[in-house]
Formats: structure tokens, C-alpha cells, sequence
């Protein structure tokens, strides 16, 4: 009966910590997934094949970006063109961007993001997507093309 009971504490332990345990390159990935997902015409066929972080900015160099000047101009462009993908973008990384105390902190990670899945023709077909991810808790996908 001991056994039986160690066993499970074991069990147990190792399964919660493995789920707490993430990586950040786990937690992007999913995070691409899902907002890739949405435009599949068979989300269902999404098969993934590689990630790659190709590049981080640290805050310092993206505040000189993203600021409040440049809110304004995408507000201003959203009022004439409609791009409200754009101004979610602009405010959310300018507002993770006030909180930011250490300068030397990433702000951001270019990733190269390659899956494949069927067209509207039934056939399969492999592409490599640029994404842009804020370095939040969440590592908020803001942008893939």
C-alpha cells in the first residue's frame, strides 16, 4: 500500500510540474499555431515543421520605435484606411513597453515559423511565416505574415 501511494505522490508531482514547466519557445509556438489556425481553410490539416527565433530587440531599442508619436500616426492612419490590426498592435507593445524598467530586457522576438497544411484545392502545401512576439507573460503573438 505504501508503494502504491509514493507511486502516485510521484506520479503526481512530475505530472504537475511538467505542466507548469514550459519553455518559452513551447509557449510561442502555440501561440503562432492558434493565430495561424484561424486562417487555414482546414485548420484541421495544420501540421507544424519548424520554429526559429531569428532575432531579439531589447526594450531600449524598441523604444525608439514604438512611441507615442508613432501611436498617434497609426491612429491617425486607422481613422483614414481601417487597419484596426494595426492599432491593437501599435498600443498593446507600447503599453508593455511603459511598464519596462530594465532596458537591456527583450521587447520583442522575429520568428521564423514553417507548417504546412492543405489549400482550398485539397492539396498540401508548406510555407515559412515571419512572426513578431512581444516578451510578455503571455508572449503575445502580434503579428505573422
Amino acid at each position: 500500500m505504501k508503494r502504491v501511494l509514493l507511486f502516485l505522490t510521484i506520479s503526481l508531482l512530475l505530472i504537475s510540474c511538467a505542466k507548469e514547466g514550459k519553455s518559452k519557445e513551447e509557449i510561442i509556438k502555440k501561440n503562432i499555431t492558434e493565430k495561424l489556425k484561424t486562417n487555414f481553410k482546414n485548420p484541421d490539416s495544420f501540421e507544424f515543421i519548424s520554429m526559429t527565433i531569428k532575432k531579439t530587440i531589447p526594450v531600449k531599442e524598441r523604444k525608439k520605435t514604438i512611441t507615442k508619436e508613432y501611436l498617434d500616426k497609426v491612429k491617425k492612419l486607422n481613422k483614414e484606411l481601417d487597419s484596426p490590426e494595426l492599432l491593437h498592435q501599435a498600443q498593446t507593445e507600447l503599453d508593455y513597453l511603459e511598464k519596462q524598467t530594465d532596458e537591456n530586457a527583450d521587447a520583442v522576438y522575429y520568428v521564423d515559423f514553417v507548417a504546412k497544411g492543405e489549400n482550398s484545392f485539397g492539396g498540401t502545401i508548406q510555407n515559412t511565416y515571419s512572426a513578431t512576439v512581444l516578451n510578455d507573460d503571455k508572449y503575445t503573438v502580434l503579428k505573422v505574415k
